[in-house]
């Protein structure tokens, strides 16, 4: 099960990367089409947005693992090792709870957009749940990776060599 679980967590940090290579491409494509005098795609402003969602959301539990967040170290350094293990556990359970309440948020507008039927109209209408899927399924698995490293008595931030691999 832990395997399956690594596995999801690096599959969405790739797809993350596929996603962003195909907004590259669609970009170039736009582009092109429109130096040539060509109809470009109506859709592409919605799809790069759209893209921009998920992307964020497959790497982001990715880079809590890894510990590619964004931290401020400067504080954290000049404690001492007790103290440091205290405010480790402090931000880890901060962070845990503040991505689960995003994610229950997330996942009650996601049941609601499924109910109601809700779509979102712009250049390409789509159901609106999908907008709120990736937020769900990022900041649960988030939840998940915070929660890990608290249970592994983890430092939230990274050491001076660069993120630590965990599996």
């Amino acid at each position: 099960m832990i395997h399956g679980y690594n596995r999801l967590i690096n599959g969405l940090a790739n797809v993350a990367g596929l996603i962003i290579a195909a907004v590259c491409l669609l970009i170039v494509y736009d582009v092109i089409t429109r130096n040539l005098g060509l109809q470009p795609p109506a859709s592409t402003v919605a799809l790069t947005e759209y893209a921009m969602l998920y992307f964020t959301m497959a790497a982001a539990p990715y880079l809590v693992r890894t510990k590619g967040h964004i931290v401020v170290e400067i504080v954290y350094l000049r404690l001492s090792l007790a103290a440091r293990r205290r405010l480790d556990k402090f931000i880890l359970v901060l962070c845990m709870l503040a991505a689960l309440i995003v994610a229950i948020l997330a996942f009650i507008l996601l049941l609601e957009s499924l109910q109601r039927g809700e779509i979102e109209v712009r250049s390409l209408d789509a159901p609106r749940w999908i907008l709120f899927a990736p937020l769900f399924v990022g900041f649960l698995l988030m939840a998940t990776e915070f929660l890990r490293l608290l249970l592994r008595s983890d430092s939230v931030f990274s050491s001076a060599t660069g993120p630590k691999e965990s599996f």
